[in-house]
């Protein structure tokens, strides 16, 4: 984080720092400062502030931000020569102090050292607010804050793999659900006869094989948070089950004689249109206005080019412990490459990159090695992949729709699941 008031200075820094893939928010006054922090709870690696702002001292600023910087290096600069104030910071707290002008290529190396000496998790999904990393995603960022301190139950809506299930777990994690458990079900797989049991639970002997009493989803997330991953794909049964419970708050669990009140929060996702499944007939206009009584869009991948570096950067680092780093055509090439499976696409590929990798710079042909020439193909592996591929197509002609997607393949569902979970196992996660 960058705290200057000099355009000049401000805007030159910032434009180095991002060349040089360093994720950087700049602001030019105290209040902008604390209004940010405020607003986020973002936890910067790297702060650097101006000793003098307009609006306030580099004492005052610091006694302001001291309660949201954690374990953030924290560096005052000055072109006034104010030494006596900047010792009195360090001995405040502050880690350091520089004089103007600083070599803006020892600080981008202090910066990297910062950042890679960072202990592992530090950024984990469940502390971290996932969108807050660049301004491209700032609104998101901003967005998914406000929600997470209410009780609303919200829909989150985007592209499978751009960031609806990491943020789904902060959102829990930032409530007052949090000492509660984190209860994630897929939608899919409640398409059974047994849909209220698997919902509402049951007594032993409820019914024929109801051998033991079973907590229902519902009873399971009691005091946490439910999250329906693609509720898109809830059949028309379940759909109903799940609306009665949303509009009076009480289930009743098969085989018991009375009712229990709901105590979670509900949380949903899709990367389906859930406005043209409504006008197609397939899933319910009230459950819709049930569930999506706030909602939030995780973008693509592709559409914030700018996140790439910092963000590449920062998943290499939390999977390798051997020093490695990006090279310059890796990052061109993640630039034009479209990343049809977002963010866990990202994952998977730097991943599989950092175990195959040749040396310590990953290269572009590491993290797309489809470019590299094969000599003598695997059959397997070219029949799989064209299978991937087909089926990606049919769920992106289906608007995402699986069971559509499933007809158009000639296959059921649960097959088309199952295909899809072995190329997820397969490094293609989507």
């Amino acid at each position: 984080m960058l705290i200057e008031d000099d355009e000049l200075l401000g805007g030159a820094l910032l434009q180095r720092l991002r060349l040089e893939g360093i994720s950087t928010q700049w602001v030019q006054s105290c209040a902008q400062a604390v209004e940010l922090f405020r607003r986020t709870r973002m936890r910067p690696a790297f702060l650097l502030a101006d000793i003098r702002l307009p609006d306030g001292s580099g004492e005052e600023l610091y006694r302001r931000l001291i309660p949201h910087l954690a374990s953030t290096t924290v560096v005052f600069a000055t072109a006034y020569g104010d030494i006596a104030q900047a010792v009195r910071l360090v001995s405040a707290g502050a880690n350091d102090y520089l004089t103007k002008p600083y070599d803006t290529d020892t600080l981008v190396a202090r910066i990297r050292s910062v950042i890679a000496a960072q202990p592992a998790g530090q950024h984990d999904e469940i502390r971290e607010n996932p969108f807050a990393i660049h301004e491209e995603t700032f609104a998101v960022a901003q967005e998914l804050e406000r929600l997470a301190a209410s009780s609303l139950p919200v829909l989150l809506e985007g592209e499978t793999g751009s960031g609806k299930d990491r943020a789904a777990r902060y959102m829990h994690a930032r409530s007052r659900y949090l000492s509660g458990p984190f209860v994630a079900v897929n939608c899919a797989t409640l398409g059974t006869d047994l849909i209220e049991s698997l919902l509402f639970g049951h007594l032993k002997g409820a019914f024929s094989g109801a051998s033991a009493t079973r907590e229902g989803l519902f009873s399971q997330a009691a005091g946490g948070t439910l999250y329906l991953d693609e509720v898109a794909e809830l059949t028309p049964r379940a759909q109903a089950a799940l609306l009665g419970v949303l509009e009076n708050g009480l289930y009743r669990p098969l085989g018991d004689s009375a009712a229990r009140l709901t105590d979670c929060r509900i949380l949903a996702s899709t990367c389906s249109d859930l406005q043209a499944a409504i006008t197609q007939g397939t899933f319910r206009a009230d459950l819709f206005y049930r569930l999506a009584v706030a909602r939030i869009a995780t973008p693509p991948l592709r559409h914030r080019p700018g996140a790439l570096p910092g963000l590449a950067r920062a998943i290499l680092a939390a999977q390798s412990t051997a020093g490695a780093s990006l090279s310059s055509d890796a990052l061109q090439a993640m630039h034009v490459y479209a990343w049809p499976g977002n963010v866990r696409e990202l994952k998977n590929r730097i991943a599989r990159a950092a175990v195959m990798a040749d040396g310590a710079m990953l290269q572009s042909g590491d993290l797309f090695p489809e470019s590299k020439l094969v000599e003598k193909p695997d059959l397997a592996a070219t029949r799989f992949d064209a299978e991937q591929r087909a089926i990606q197509q049919a769920i992106s002609e289906s608007g995402g729709h699986m069971g559509q997607a499933a007809r158009l393949l000639g296959i059921s569902r649960t097959t088309l699941w199952k295909k899809l979970r072995a190329g997820r196992d397969d490094g293609g996660e989507n």
